[in-house]
């Protein structure tokens, strides 16, 4: 049923000027696998490095032991080059020269387990950060509005709180330690050939302007590359998820072949862009194992030509130190290169997880609320109107009243705002101008936990968490026994076809209850409801997956829950709603009639012809105009 609720991407309106309820209008978001940057870096990062919170003590211990593990391994050729200067050059000493290189071995060693503990603690911190995060972000969208949840796509919201923070932890364990000890080597490095000889320390950085500008000018390409394949991908794993859900309809149509044909399509698309992204990509590799084999080749022409001048100014240890050194010097410039991408992608999902957290739940309790601990049942509408955008309105100067105990029937169109009245009444939105009262009191003054445990909800599409049967109705009642779930069940005659499963009660259901029928699966949110003992219960479209039959097994157990309680029932099919105290049809955002069903009958308006009409030609009810 649409009531001009509002799809993905769209701006909800939730008024609510009074009272103390506040607006808030969520902002928008992409969704996708793009590398993306920050909209803004240093805000990103300084919000993100607060999160942090008591990690900072592991961190400086990472990064005092990267810092450690760089300079070790930039002094390791050093003491090489000494060692074979020293104990094979000058004066030749096995033993001597046995005992240099088992320092260096303990160098490397203690190079090595300087960077386990930094692995080590990385992982930690990442791991709790990534824990932290999505507890705040999926505890957030608990308190959030539906007006958030109507303007996102489910897909948008699970991205932020997986994919997104899944960035975050990547670039922590992998980009951080990358980027530090990258910086970390290449400044160690050129201290020790610095130090070591200025003239073969320039020979090694004579290639560096050419390896910046390759780089980057790759790079461009790289990114451009994944950016194409990841569209693709997406695409594809959209029509993936497409075809499965929709598989009925695919079938009962014959158009498996015709869908093959798009997926396949689609799917050359996509091994085409990933085969140039990654074609582009390694690229990359061979120009920089040139540009090393360079610097390797010019250090070894340049320092042997000095070598044999033999005017002792160098050396073959100082020309195996710069071997080594131009070896080791470029690969932590590649790695803070491959890392640069990584930063960028893990700081603008950091900003999508933030603007979940920033965002501001649209109806929130008033300051002057108060919980309640009964109420009567007695609901009125006065005066309501209510739009989900500014400009465009789905009820207008909507006055109704239940007393408690009554049966009260919406019918209409669809689209007029059926459902509507019932949000409104439950407060996921408030309304634009006009009051709700419950037993004349106004609903936003009352604490908005406490109004919907008095009110028992039956959706017209049901929803089933992947759990027991048992569980999923104990979900109604706050402490109810399992004892409390069976007699639910059968009063609302579940119990039935409940035990005649394998495994009764302990039947675990599928994805949207796929194991059991389609008039079961309907049955189960009664039995929910009937255990939550609402005193307001509310029903839509609760019998519009139920065959005739099934609808007359179940129409007992619901005059037995709807007796002393305010019912508020919304239906297509007007047969089930004969006996309501009263009928009120909404058409064109108002009540346009209101009386009991003999009485609107008698009057043979618009839903004498309705109600007419269903029973001849059911198809044409639904487009009918005043």
């Amino acid at each position: 049923m649409s009531d001009g609720r509002p799809t993905r991407g769209a701006d909800p309106h939730a008024g609510a000027e009074r009272s103390g309820i506040r607006v808030g209008r969520p902002g928008g978001g992409r969704f996708g696998g793009r590398v993306e940057s920050p909209k803004d870096f240093k805000g990103a990062l300084g919000r993100l490095a607060r999160y942090f919170g008591k990690e900072w003590p592991s961190l400086i211990l990472v990064s005092v032991a990267i810092v450690a593990g760089s300079v070790l391994k930039a002094t390791a050729p050093a003491r090489i080059g000494q060692a074979i200067r020293r104990h094979i050059e000058i004066a030749p000493d096995a033993e001597a020269f046995a005992a240099a290189m088992t320092t260096v071995l303990f160098i490397y060693v203690a190079s090595w387990l300087a960077g386990a503990i930094s692995n080590a603690f990385t992982v930690r911190i990442g791991n709790r950060l990534v824990y932290r995060m999505r507890r705040d972000a999926f505890a957030h969208l608990q308190r959030l509005s539906m007006s958030y949840f109507d303007a996102r796509g489910v897909g948008d919201i699970i991205s932020r709180v997986t994919n997104d923070v899944e960035m975050i932890y990547n670039a922590l364990t992998n980009g951080f330690t990358s980027l530090l000890g990258g910086l970390f080597s290449i400044v160690g490095i050129l201290i020790a050939m610095i130090v070591l000889d200025l003239r073969m320390s320039l020979v090694v950085l004579s290639v560096l302007p050419f390896m910046v500008i390759i780089t980057a000018s790759i790079g461009k390409l790289v990114r451009r590359a994944f950016r194409e394949n990841q569209r693709l991908i997406g695409q594809l794993t959209g029509r993936i998820q497409e075809s499965i859900t929709a598989v009925k309809v695919i079938k009962s149509f014959h158009r498996e072949s015709q869908t093959y044909q798009a997926f396949s399509r689609l799917n050359a698309e996509a091994r085409k862009a990933g085969e140039r992204a990654e074609v582009v990509s390694f690229m990359l590799h061979p120009i920089m194992r040139f540009i090393n084999g360079l610097a390797l080749a010019l250090v070894i022409g340049v320092g042997g030509a000095l070598v044999l001048k033999r005017d002792g100014t160098f050396s073959i240890g100082l020309l195996t130190a710069f071997v080594l050194y131009s070896r080791r010097f470029f690969e932590p410039l590649r790695q803070i290169t491959n890392v640069y991408n990584l930063i960028q992608s893990a700081l603008a999902g950091a900003e999508r997880v933030f603007e979940i957290l920033d965002t501001k739940p649209a109806v929130v309790n008033a300051r002057n609320a108060v919980p309640i601990d009964d109420i009567a049942g007695n609901v009125e509408f006065r005066n309501v109107t209510f739009g989900y955008f500014p400009d465009r309105t789905v009820l207008e100067n909507v006055s109704l009243e239940a007393k408690q105990g009554e049966v009260v029937a919406i019918v209409g169109p669809t689209g007029a705002g059926k459902t509507t009245l019932v949000n409104l009444l439950s407060l996921f939105y408030d309304v634009d101008s006009g009051a709700i009262l419950i037993d004349g009191k106004d609903i936003r003054e009352i604490d908005i936990d406490s109004l919907r445990t008095k009110m028992g909800v039956v959706l017209q599409e049901p929803y089933f968490f992947a759990t027991t049967i048992m569980e999923n109705i104990l979900y109604g009642g706050r402490g109810a026994s399992e004892q409390d779930a069976i007699r639910a069940a059968e009063l609302s005659k579940a119990d039935a076809f409940i035990r005649r499963l394998p495994d009764g009660y302990g039947t675990v259901l599928l994805e949207r209850g796929m194991n059991i029928s389609q008039g079961e699966r309907q049955l189960l949110p009664i039995a929910r409801a009937i255990l939550a003992d609402p005193k307001i219960l509310i029903l839509d479209e609760a019998t519009s997956n139920v065959d005739s039959l099934t609808e007359s097994l179940i129409r007992q157990g619901l005059l037995r829950l709807m007796a002393g309680r305010t019912s508020f029932i919304i239906a297509h099919r007007l047969s089930t709603i004969r006996n309501a105290d009263q009928v009120l049809v909404v058409h064109d955002r108002r009540i346009i009639e209101r009386g009991t069903h003999a009485q609107l009958m008698a009057s043979d308006g618009f839903y004498a012809r309705l109600y007419r009409l269903q029973f001849e030609k059911p198809e044409i009810t639904e487009d009918m105009e005043v």
